[in-house]
């Protein structure tokens, strides 16, 4: 028997008929990465959060305040706003990364 799920035949390829009652779960596109990438920029974490990734969000976020705050007793302000960045570039390109595949998988 071939799986309601399936909307093509897995020996043939044909397209499969909906029967009453067991339609086809509706396919989620999946969340934008380059809107994870943007939220991500404005704050740290915030783009693994809008993927669902809360604890990686989390250290992401705190993370980024821990090392920030001990990094601002020994360096100058330009040099913490400078790591301050570049942490939301990688955390921008952390979201992407999960973004991307998770929209592969889908």
């Amino acid at each position: 028997m071939i799986p309601y799920l399936d909307r093509y035949c897995p020996a043939c390829n044909a397209k499969q008929g909906i029967i009453s009652g067991m339609e086809p779960i509706k396919e989620d596109k999946g969340k934008s990465p380059w809107t994870a990438v943007v939220l991500s920029f404005l704050i740290t974490g915030l783009g693994q959060l809008y993927l669902g990734k809360r604890k990686r969000a989390a250290v992401f976020f705190v993370g980024t305040l821990i090392l920030g705050g001990i990094l601002s007793m020994s360096f100058t302000q330009e040099q913490v706003m400078g790591f301050g960045v570049l942490m939301a570039f990688i955390s921008a390109v952390d979201a992407y990364m999960i973004a991307t595949r998770k929209s592969q998988t889908i």
